[in-house]
């Protein structure tokens, strides 16, 4: 282990001497020191009891096992001396009762929304059935049809070949877009429920030998999930906008815009193939055939399902956990890291993996702490509750705090995944930079840095942020610069019983080495945010790839010529701003010039938000970046000028684009302080 450690804590030689982005050449060598501190305090032998014990048992939110975990990470961010507390919310959740599936024709079959056990796992009878939480209640029979992964072509082709779904439960794989969008898509053209299934071509021994012999899923795993429609606003559904605290009114559930109104669960490809294999009707397009060893049919029929969900709805408490270390200087701007520590069942790899490498990025800054250290503006350390039913603790605090975030707030940063050998990262293009800067400076246990991991298959810049973590409010709501960032390695296991400490050991990251690396990646990246002298984020990145999404949109037959000249004047008056942070860093002579310089970076990413929000969706607000309707968690950039486009509505795309001309008027007019 001392070996393994020495390795891990020592800063490529190359990246010893350079200037840091945002710091003057003497306050980098000061930052290296830290750094190097912080680094050497992380060890994967920590990770690994973290994320042991916390996974040990079932957390599935509002459960007593939940709370446990909740309990114990608070105490050790108290062990550690941090100022740790918990933040209650009061939500309205599903419950399951009783979920049953069965076959009625043209034979009966019940089938089984339970996995088998596997050696060593505790408690597990506490883990919840296969259930989607959010669907109503319902119970329905009707005929079966197969309708691919459900999402709007796959409808168009059932139309093409004569197939109606109307009054109809349609049996969809997993993938291609979220869940809740395949229940949305699913009510839209009149069925009366949903069964989800991973097909094994897409998870199972398609892609490689199943557990236990290897990563991917058997036929009994199920993927549990919220079909909550977050594309429509995440969070307590009855408080869109506001906080679930007292005195905040609550809609009817009624009007809840992000609540799906038909019966939907999930099963096992081994229960889905007595349905596939009984179905009759045309024979699938080739792309629909799936892994199972016979050819697929749409029906309808002479396979029925019966679906009996018997569902509560109720008031569900939800625990963040906070620690807060106050700034020096700059104490009212904030940098915070969040990862969510609720899971479905176990849940070691989600997301006991990033919450597990948050805590150890706390424990680091605690070790600096006793150093006497402190950092220049304030982090914050949050472990999220509720991310798994629809981002429902962050999303509570965030909008509870959204005046003080939208003041100060740097950045976010989120982990959501950290065990696994390959690295990934989603941000805004402003942190491209600083992000791939860091992956430089933090060893690799494998490749030698982690940006050698990156870029092991070529060149590799971060990918644009849509949804499905808890950066989506911070980002989409409020307009704070946020980033995703991780470690993954291939496997079937997503939302099962399987993703337990076992599993992760022995498929995904054994000896928790790369939640530890993830702790240092996305701790230096957010200790470089609290000390830096300018916040070091590139915003004309930012303008100049807006512009090639212009461009595009051009291309579809609306006059991006203003939208496209607000965006130059950004881009000029970004690169400016930048040109006149580095002499300022070069000369040191800052006088008066840097809070107005760090108050022009950082309120370059709230103008890109309008209070109008988007066509039909006015909880999103920024205009260059939201989940798609459809997409689900992958983004759509000019959301209010392409989906309408993509409807071919130009009347509403062309005026959301006066409002994205607005934002890029705001940016320029920002950076040009």
């Amino acid at each position: 282990m001392v070996g393994l450690l020495t390795t891990l804590t020592t800063v490529p030689a190359a990246a010893q001497d350079t200037t840091l982005l945002g710091f003057t050449a003497a306050h980098s060598v000061a930052q290296r020191r830290v750094e190097q501190d912080f680094m050497a305090a992380i060890d994967p032998a920590q990770a690994h009891e973290l994320n042991t014990t916390m996974s040990s048992r079932p957390r599935l939110v509002g459960t007593p096992g939940n709370a446990a975990g909740a309990d114990y990470a608070l105490g050790k961010l108290k062990e550690w001396g941090l100022p740790a507390r918990h933040m209650r919310y009061s939500v309205y959740g599903s419950v399951p009762k009783h979920i049953s599936v069965d076959m009625t024709a043209p034979t009966k079959r019940s089938l089984s929304v339970k996995e088998k056990p596997y050696p060593g796992q505790q408690h597990l009878d506490e883990a919840v059935v296969g259930y989607n939480a959010y669907s109503p209640a319902g119970d329905v029979t009707g005929k079966v049809v197969y309708a691919n992964y459900g999402l709007p072509d796959d409808y168009q082709r059932l139309t093409d070949l004569g197939v109606d779904v109307r009054g109809k439960i349609v049996l969809v794989r997993y993938g291609g877009s979220f869940r809740g969008v395949k229940a949305e898509v699913a009510q839209e053209h009149g069925a009366t429920g949903v069964i989800i299934y991973s097909d094994p071509k897409d998870d199972g021994f398609g892609r490689g030998p199943v557990y236990p012999d290897g990563p991917w899923r058997p036929a009994d795993s199920i993927q549990r999930g919220s079909i909550q429609y977050i594309f429509q606003y995440p969070g307590d559904p009855l408080t869109p906008g506001e906080p679930s605290v007292p005195g905040t009114r609550r809609i009817d559930p009624k009007d809840a815009d992000n609540l799906p109104r038909i019966p939907t669960t999930p099963i096992s490809y081994g229960e889905a193939e007595h349905l596939l294999r009984a179905l009759g009707g045309p024979a699938v397009p080739t792309a629909w055939q799936g892994g199972l060893d016979f050819p697929y049919h749409v029906g309808p029929g002479p396979t029925e399902a019966h679906l009996d969900l018997d569902i509560d709805y109720r008031q569900l408490p939800i625990d963040n956990i906070v620690t807060e270390i106050k700034g020096r200087s700059h104490p009212d701007e904030k940098v915070i890291v969040g990862a969510h520590h609720d899971a479905w069942v176990y849940g070691s790899t989600d997301n006991t993996s990033g919450w597990t490498s948050a805590l150890q990025i706390a424990y680091g800054l605690s070790r600096l702490l006793k150093t006497g250290w402190r950092p220049e503006r304030t982090i914050v350390i949050a472990g999220w509750d509720g991310e798994e039913y629809g981002l429902l603790g962050s999303t509570e605090w965030a909008e509870q705090l959204a005046p003080e975030l939208r003041r100060g707030a740097v950045a976010y940063l989120n982990m959501d995944g950290t065990a696994g050998r390959s690295f990934g990262t989603s941000s805004v293009p402003a942190m491209d930079d600083l992000i791939t800067a860091v992956t430089k400076d933090v060893p690799d246990p494998e490749h030698g840095t982690v940006y050698a991991n990156w870029t092991q298959q070529g060149p590799r810049t971060p990918s644009r942020l849509g949804s499905g973590s808890d950066y989506t409010t911070f980002l989409d709501r409020l307009g704070v610069a946020s980033a995703d960032i991780g470690f993954g390695s291939p496997n079937g296991n997503y939302h099962s019983t399987i993703d337990d400490p076992q599993f992760m050991d022995r498929f995904l990251d054994p000896g928790s080495r790369y939640q530890s690396v993830a702790a240092r990646t996305t701790g230096l990246v957010a200790l470089r945010l609290a000390q830096a002298d300018v916040v070091p984020f590139n915003y004309s990145d930012y303008a100049r790839e807006t512009l090639t999404y212009l461009a595009d949109a051009g291309k579809r037959g609306v006059d991006v010529t203003d939208a496209t000249k607000a965006a130059q004047d950004w881009l000029r008056a970004a690169t400016a701003l930048e040109a006149k942070r580095d002499k300022l860093l070069q000369d040191k002579s800052f006088g008066g010039d840097l809070a107005r310089l760090n108050r022009a970076i950082i309120e370059q990413e709230r103008a890109l938000t309008q209070r109008a929000g988007l066509p039909g969706r006015d909880w999103y607000r920024h205009q260059i970046y939201a989940p798609g309707t459809y997409t689900g968690y992958a983004v759509k950039v000019l959301p209010g000028v392409n989906e309408p486009l993509d409807k071919n509505d130009t009347a509403t795309a062309v005026r959301w684009l006066t409002l994205l001309t607005k934002s890029l008027r705001d940016a320029a007019r920002t950076a040009d302080h």
